[in-house]
């Protein structure tokens, strides 16, 4: 789990906020309300929140949350902008009741970005009891059945805790004893698990808001945040206990492969220049062995670890004989999506006898002196065609370009790897397979 450090409070004069120093047990001064904004518009800038007029909370950025501000019980009146902006994407007035917690989401994509409000009493938790409510805020995500159970039910006999919760669904208060949890989403009307939390540690007297935000990464479509009331730290991101794995075959002189992942087999007769499509494995540390295929003798071995709802590339680059040697290059990927119009793309270095390169994309320069093996970061660009040319690090841009790419078409919105690979000093016979040249690869 990361821990989300909270957002810079400011209190505004003039606005009657204070910022609330404890935890659930804090308790509203005669005649006030408390109130907390929470940042869940995932492709939504860092905001600014006014409260009447005046700014209460400054560069909020996406899954954190407000300490408990304690304002006059009444009307409050409730402006986001974008930060350092006077234009408000959410506008609200909110009747604020005596002792009462109103929790403000921002929610959905920042086009079509809105408030979802929940109020709730400041009581505590019943003593020796844990207390939580479920929010579903991905909206991209449709209806689900939320499992909370010990880690190791089964749910094929296990009934849902909560049955066909919509986007901006939220549940009743449910309270549970201290113990360890596992949180499971499927798809409503399934057993089909798209979320799993793993064990999860709930204490007593915790005051937990879980909501369910959207996810680009890993396997599943969404993380849960767990909001609780501290004046600090009070969100914690509980990812999917998956991530995604790719593997790329890249060594141009070794024969096909088989890879195993702590001795279970994974792929198998893999040859020069193969991608796997992306699998889900659990998130952990593996012994990632290439195996001649079909036989026990390894190749190549190396312990790879896997974080969670993270997507990897694990290219084998390297000669099988000679130098530079056979070993993996790992690759972190991002299946965030561009801007309307855009693409992304970074490009690889994974050509054993080729010099550092720059590489230019239509004549501009997009990346400097890059040595084997190398991954590139990801470039947002306009989609459209483009042809690539790469010259030797530090060679005029004017020059002869050491190798020319056909033309790569692109489509909006998809997400793309460039991959120099192959035996450079086979460039000028491009029959051979194990010649240089370019190989595009789809990351979405």
């Amino acid at each position: 789990m990361n821990t989300i450090s909270k957002w810079l409070v400011i209190l505004a004069a003039g606005t009657g906020l204070t910022a609330c120093g404890g935890g659930s047990g804090s308790t509203p001064a005669a005649s006030t309300a408390q109130i907390r904004v929470v940042h869940l518009s995932p492709d939504a800038p860092n905001v600014d929140v006014y409260a009447n007029g005046a700014k209460a909370l400054s560069n909020v950025p996406y899954k954190a949350a407000s300490g408990l501000l304690t304002v006059p019980a009444g009307d409050l009146a409730v402006k986001v902008t974008p930060t350092g902006s006077t234009t408000s994407v959410i506008s609200a007035t909110l009747p604020l009741a005596k002792d009462t917690l109103t929790t403000v989401l921002a929610v959905n994509e920042v086009a079509k970005i809105e408030p979802l409000v929940i109020s709730e009493l400041t009581t505590l938790p019943t003593a020796g009891k844990a207390r939580l409510r479920v929010v579903h805020a991905a909206a991209a995500a449709p209806a689900v059945d939320v499992y909370v159970t010990a880690p190791t039910a089964d749910l094929s006999t296990t009934a849902a805790t909560l049955s066909a919760v919509p986007f901006k669904g939220v549940s009743g208060n449910l309270e549970v004893p201290p113990a360890d949890y596992r949180v499971r989403v499927t798809a409503a009307g399934t057993k089909t698990v798209v979320y799993d939390s793993g064990t999860l540690p709930v204490p007593a007297g915790a005051d937990l808001l879980a909501v369910a935000v959207p996810q680009s990464n890993g396997a599943a479509p969404i993380s849960l945040l767990l909001v609780n009331r501290n004046a600090s730290n009070n969100v914690t991101e509980v990812a999917d206990v998956n991530a995604k794995l790719r593997v790329v075959h890249a060594s141009p002189d070794a024969p096909a492969v088989d890879v195993l992942a702590n001795g279970a087999a994974v792929l198998s007769n893999v040859p020069f220049f193969t991608a796997s499509n992306y699998l889900t494995v659990a998130a952990q540390k593996y012994t990632v062995n290439l195996n001649l295929a079909g036989t026990a003798t390894t190749a190549l071995s190396q312990d790879i670890t896997l974080d969670r709802a993270n997507n990897y590339t694990v290219f084998a680059v390297g000669l099988a004989a000679g130098t530079p040697a056979l070993q993996y290059l790992v690759a972190k990927d991002d299946a965030s999506l561009p801007a309307t119009g855009q693409i992304k793309v970074r490009v690889v270095h994974a050509s054993p006898d080729a010099p550092a390169v720059d590489v230019y994309a239509n004549d501009a320069l997009v990346m400097s002196n890059v040595p084997f093996p190398a991954v590139g970061d990801y470039l947002k660009v306009p989609a459209g065609d483009y042809v690539f040319k790469l010259r030797a690090a530090g060679a005029a841009a004017s020059s002869a370009p050491a190798f020319t790419s056909g033309t790569v078409s692109t489509t909006a919105g998809k997400i793309y790897t460039v991959v120099a690979r192959g035996l450079f000093a086979k460039a000028a016979t491009p029959a051979d397979p194990q010649a240089f040249t370019l190989s595009v690869l789809a990351d979405n």
